[in-house]
Parts: C-alpha cells; sequence; structure tokens
C-alpha cells in the first residue's frame, strides 16, 4: 500500500468523491459513483468489472471482499503518486461538480494507463520479478492482510503461480489456512480452481479433504461460473452444484439449428473458448445494462452500445466481439442455447477419453490370441540367478543412459540461459548509458533554448498557431528594439523546436491558439480607423479580403481543436471547410497582382484533406504512430495556411 494509507467511507466514490456511490468495480476494489461508473464501463470489463451494489447478484464472500478493501484505502496504490509527490498533483483528481469529459480524462489516465498506480523499482530481470512477486503472493495469502494481497496483484503478480519448492499454488495456500477473502480475492484476477499441486490434488480436492463446504461449493460455483451465467440468462435459473447438477439446459422454448450447432462441433477447443469468452462478455453487458438502465440517475449518461476494445486481442477478434451487439435477443439466446449444449457434449467426450485412456492403461488378462512362440523359447534355459543377472545389468545400462541424456539435456540448458542472461544484462547496461546520455543532452538543448528566447504565452516555437495572431504586435516591438536578427535565427532553427528524443515531449501539442485574443486587436484596429475615416477608411474591397482571411482563421482553429480530441472524427469535415474558405479568398484575390501567395495557399490546402482522412483512418485502427505522424504534418499544413493568411491580412490592413 501506500505509505498514507487512508480509510475510505463506503458511501464516496474512489474517483471523484461523490457521496452517492452505488456501483462498484470488483477488480480495482473501489466504489463507484453513477457518472464514473459510465465511463469505468466504456472501458471494458478486461480494465474494470462493474457490478451494481443495489441490484446485481452477489456472493456474500465477495461483497465483503471489495468492501474490507475499499474500507481499508486500496484506492490508494491506483492513485500512489498522486499520494507521494505532494499536494499540488492533488488538483488533478476530480470532484463531484466536474463535468463528465474532465473525469473521463482522469479515470482513463488512473485506469487505463495506470499513470498514478504504486510501482517498485527491481534492478533484477523480469522473470525474477515475476518470482519474487510470486513468492511474496504465496506467502501472504495465508494471512487475513488483504491489501497485500491485493496491492502485489496489482503490481502483477501471478495468481497461478507454482511454488517450485511448496509444491503448490496460491489459491492451495488460501484453501488450507481457510482464508476464504483471499480466495474470493484470487478467483477475481483469474486464479484456476483446477490447478493441480505436486501432488496432483487441486483446491478443490483440499477443501474436500478440510470438509469445507462453503469453500467447496464457491470453488464449484467459479469453475463453471460461464455455464451458470448461461443457464441464467436462458432461464433465470442456475444449477444445484450441490446434488451434481452442474449443467441446466432449458427443455423448452429452445431449439437448436442443426447447421449452426455442426459448425459449433467442428471449431477446435482453444476457438470455441474464444467464442465462448466473448459471448459471456456479450451477455454480461447485456444484463449489467438491463440493470443500468433501470436507475433513474442514468437517463442523461452516455450508455455502451458494443463491447469496448481489447487492445490485448486481435483486431479482427475486436471487430467479431463488437458484432454480438448486432444480434437480436432471440438469436443471442439461440447462440447461448447451442454453446451450452456444444459445451456439455465436449466436456462428456473430455471425460469418456480419460476413461478410455484409463482402460487401456490396464493389463488385458484374457487375451484374444494366443501368443506366438519367439526364438528365445527354442533356446537353451538359463539358470535363476543368471536371468537376474542379466535383467539387472540391462536395467542399469539402460538408466545410465537415461541419466546421461538428461543430464546434457539439462546441462546445455543451463549453458545457453546463463549465455542468455549475460547477454540481456550487459544490454541493460548499455541501455542505461545510452538513456543518461539522451537525458543530459535533452537537459542541455532545454537550457540552449530557454537562454535564447522565452515567449510570455509559455509556447515554446513558432510553429505554434497562437503566435501567428501575437506575431503581428511582436515583430514591429522587436524589430524597433533591434532584435531582428534573432528572430531570424529562430525562424532558421525551427527543427530544435520539435523534440529531440522519444523523452522529450511537445510542448506546443495540446494548447489552443488564443483567437480571443487576436479578435480583440483586430477590434482594436477598427476602432483606431474609425476615428480617423480621413486615413483608415478601407474600401469595400479590402474589407470582404478581411472578412474571407477572418474566415479561413476560424476554420483552421476549428480544424486545429478538432484533431486534438481523440474520439472526434470530423477532421474531414473541418478540412473541407478550410479548403472551401481558401477557395474563397481566391476567388475575391483572383485580380490581385501578387497571386503567388494565393497559388500557393490552394496548393498547400490541396494536401490538407488526404491528410485528414488518413488521420481518421489511424484513429479508427488504433494505430498511434500514424496517428502522431498525421498530426504533425496537418499542424505543419495550417502553420503554412496560417502565416499566408496573415500576410495578406497585412498587407490590406496597411494599404490606403
Amino acid at each position: 500500500m501506500s505509505r498514507t494509507k487512508s480509510k475510505q467511507n463506503v458511501e464516496i466514490c474512489g474517483d471523484c468523491g461523490a457521496t452517492d456511490a452505488t456501483w462498484v468495480s470488483v477488480n480495482k476494489g473501489i466504489l463507484l459513483c453513477t457518472q464514473c461508473c459510465s465511463i469505468h464501463r466504456s472501458l471494458g470489463r478486461h480494465i474494470s468489472q462493474v457490478k451494481s451494489l443495489l441490484k446485481s447478484s452477489w456472493n456474500q464472500n465477495q461483497l465483503n471482499m471489495v468492501m474490507t478493501l475499499n474500507n481499508n484505502g486500496a484506492n490508494n496504490i491506483w492513485e500512489h503518486l498522486l499520494l507521494e509527490n505532494g499536494a499540488k498533483l492533488l488538483k488533478k483528481k476530480p470532484t463531484a461538480k466536474d463535468p463528465v469529459s474532465v473525469k473521463q480524462e482522469y479515470i482513463k489516465a488512473k485506469h487505463q494507463q495506470c499513470l498514478y498506480a504504486f510501482r517498485e523499482n527491481y534492478e533484477d530481470g523480469l522473470l525474477s520479478v515475476e518470482n519474487e512477486l510470486g513468492k511474496q503472493l504465496h506467502a501472504s495469502v495465508r494471512t487475513p492482510n488483504l491489501e497485500t494481497s491485493f496491492r502485489l496483484l496489482a503490481l502483477g503478480a501471478d495468481p497461478n503461480y507454482f511454488h517450485d519448492e511448496k509444491g503448490s499454488t496460491p489459491l492451495h495456500v488460501a484453501i488450507k489456512s481457510d482464508q476464504k477473502l483471499q480466495v474470493e480475492l484470487l478467483l477475481v484476477y483469474g486464479a484456476d480452481p483446477t490447478c493441480p499441486d505436486s501432488q496432483r490434488r487441486t483446491p478443490l480436492d483440499y477443501s474436500r479433504q478440510l470438509n469445507n463446504k462453503e469453500l467447496m461449493n464457491r470453488l464449484i460455483e467459479s469453475q463453471y461460473e460461464v455455464t451458470d451465467l448461461f443457464s441464467y440468462y436462458l432461464s433465470l435459473r442456475k444449477p444445484e452444484h450441490s446434488t451434481g447438477v452442474h449443467f441446466l439446459i432449458p427443455s423448452t422454448g429452445f431449439k437448436s439449428n442443426p447447421a449452426s450447432l455442426a459448425k459449433l462441433q467442428k471449431l477446435p477447443n482453444h476457438v470455441f473458448e474464444e467464442l465462448v469468452m466473448d459471448v459471456y462478455d456479450e451477455v454480461d453487458r447485456r444484463q449489467t445494462e438491463s440493470i443500468w438502465l433501470s436507475c433513474a440517475d442514468t437517463t442523461e449518461l452516455s450508455d455502451v452500445p458494443f463491447l469496448p476494445v481489447d487492445n490485448t486481442l486481435s483486431t479482427t477478434r475486436n471487430q467479431g466481439r463488437q458484432k454480438l451487439a448486432r444480434f437480436t435477443t432471440p438469436e443471442l439466446k439461440s447462440l447461448v442455447y447451442e454453446i451450452l449444449v456444444d459445451t456439455q457434449r465436449r466436456q462428456s467426450a473430455d471425460k469418456g477419453s480419460m476413461i478410455q485412456l484409463r482402460q487401456t492403461s490396464e493389463i488385458d488378462d484374457d487375451p484374444l490370441y494366443d501368443s506366438v512362440a519367439e526364438d528365445e523359447d527354442y533356446a537353451v534355459p538359463m539358470s535363476k540367478e543368471e536371468e537376474m543377472n542379466k535383467k539387472d545389468s540391462i536395467i542399469s545400462i539402460d538408466n545410465i543412459n537415461k541419466t546421461n541424456q538428461v543430464l546434457e539435456a539439462l546441462t546445455k540448458q543451463l549453458r545457453n540461459s546463463d549465455n542468455t542472461i549475460t547477454d540481456l544484462r550487459t544490454e541493460v547496461t548499455k541501455l542505461r548509458q545510452c538513456l543518461k546520455a539522451l537525458q543530459n543532452e535533452n537537459s542541455e538543448l532545454k537550457v540552449r533554448l530557454s537562454q535564447k528566447v522565452s515567449f510570455a504565452n509559455g509556447d515554446s516555437g513558432f510553429d505554434s498557431l497562437e503566435y501567428i495572431g501575437e506575431n503581428q504586435t511582436l515583430d514591429s516591438s522587436i524589430i524597433s528594439n533591434g532584435k531582428g536578427t534573432d528572430v531570424v535565427e529562430l525562424r532558421s532553427n525551427r527543427k530544435s523546436q520539435r523534440p529531440n528524443s522519444m523523452f522529450e515531449t511537445r510542448e506546443a501539442i495540446g494548447k489552443v491558439p488564443n483567437w480571443h485574443a487576436i479578435k480583440a486587436q483586430f477590434k482594436q484596429g477598427d476602432n483606431i480607423r474609425n476615428t480617423s475615416p480621413g486615413l483608415y477608411s478601407m474600401s469595400p474591397d479590402r474589407e470582404i479580403v478581411l472578412q474571407c482571411t477572418e474566415q479561413v482563421t476560424r476554420t483552421i482553429q476549428q480544424m486545429y481543436k478538432s484533431i486534438q480530441v481523440p474520439e472526434n472524427e470530423d477532421c474531414v469535415v473541418h478540412g473541407e471547410k478550410v479548403k472551401a474558405a481558401i477557395v474563397k479568398l481566391a476567388t475575391t484575390l483572383s485580380k490581385d497582382p501578387e497571386s503567388e501567395k494565393i497559388k500557393l495557399m490552394l496548393e498547400v490546402a490541396s494536401r490538407l484533406l488526404p491528410e485528414c482522412q488518413k488521420l481518421q483512418n489511424s484513429k479508427l485502427n488504433a494505430d498511434t504512430k500514424a496517428v502522431d505522424l498525421h498530426f504533425v504534418n496537418i499542424r505543419d499544413i495550417a502553420f503554412n495556411l496560417a502565416k499566408l493568411t496573415k500576410e495578406i491580412v497585412t498587407k490590406y490592413s496597411t494599404n490606403q
């Protein structure tokens, strides 16, 4: 847990502090309000498993486990950096009165990206870290200290870690120690109740040996959790596992389709398991959706129309998961019914094959055919002592050969492992040295840039769109002070404003140009001109030009805002508006003697729409590298267009 361990009220939302927390994230160990729950549901079940405290069906031990974690400060693990790095970072956490967009940004950073989560630094390799966490979890589950086990699982400990010395998994230890809440925590994080130990005994076998009926029934329910949910979805009933009935298939109301059932039977086991997992997630989403819609305070919140994208799965499988939302309720129930039928068939087939293997492994006392005499039957019989010596020598030779082969194979594997570890350590050392060199280089570059120029608005480059509007007053002041050469030097070195390595962030991205300040400057200029109509009165043509340039500037601003929002898909629409505004400006200035700037603007604008389309496609495909590339290209095109527009505005504003 974090250093500042705090106990939390059961009615307070763990993400925004709202007092009406009626939902819970089971695997995160925190309570949620309705608004934060809507954001958790959009993240997907692989990130947060959401259940209703009031209307969902609960196992009492599971509910006690969640409440214990919440009351003992499990939320501090996910907000560790906010609590450890000073009070200033606490401003990042939203309040109950903040809009949903602010809460969404915070929850994604907290739970999906785990930016504030507790992390320990290990100098050893990944395998050593996994072994260390697994051993700690193995020792923690035997105690009632639930928060320590939760911290280890949050750090990445394997709930099915097999301890070589103990010969068991954490679930075996929790069952032997009668730690019911530890068992619930391990099951939530994916512990396998059928995993055997070194003595080939499962956790269910130990619960039967200890005559612990409560844990025994819970392990059986977790083993048949998927089929129980399917049975409840079809008939609102679950099988009675205590009576030995583990499958409940409705006898009326459903009829299997022979064609679809034949397709299911042809699927391999691993493909069938993936399909069952996806259908399970879709059924859970629909059941949670029905509970969600029954709440009065969820009408204004956005729903989840299909399963969210799981980045750990392939694109094809994610598309198939989302297509399950197109199934109507009767179609999905028919599919669930056929899955239940085929699951029962596959399980019975597995049991039959195991019985057949056991039967064939036994010795047949009554063979069907008489044995044929071999050549040894006609040889001179040896004495019993000679036969025993011969058998012992053959067995000893075979054992020695097998032992030598095993030792040679193990020796080769150990040598290869040692060489691999040595190579990886040297590579890690080189990478650390390279990282230090890059960090030093970045710090030197930042110092140099800060010494050259500092801007009033905190922007770090001439390629910012905000600089174009403010540059109208900045140029004259700099030139009047005799610093025009510095501006030329900085403009020629624009490449230095971009990130010098992957460890340096780009400060210009994420800032919105101060277009209100630009408009205020224009209005102030108009007021000055109106005071002296004899000198500054504009002709109607110049008024039309300024209106067109203002429209170009406005459309560029709207497009720049749209590409900064990850969920926004209107980048192409805004790009078309920018191009239309530039075409209108070109039509107005068709008779301008200096039409080269207009031609250049049309040429630059022709590259804008393809980049917008590529950016939108990259967002749909979740290709972050392509998104960053097209984002930079669009920003450079917008900069050039805004720069040319500014030059036209300057020309028609100064000419009398």
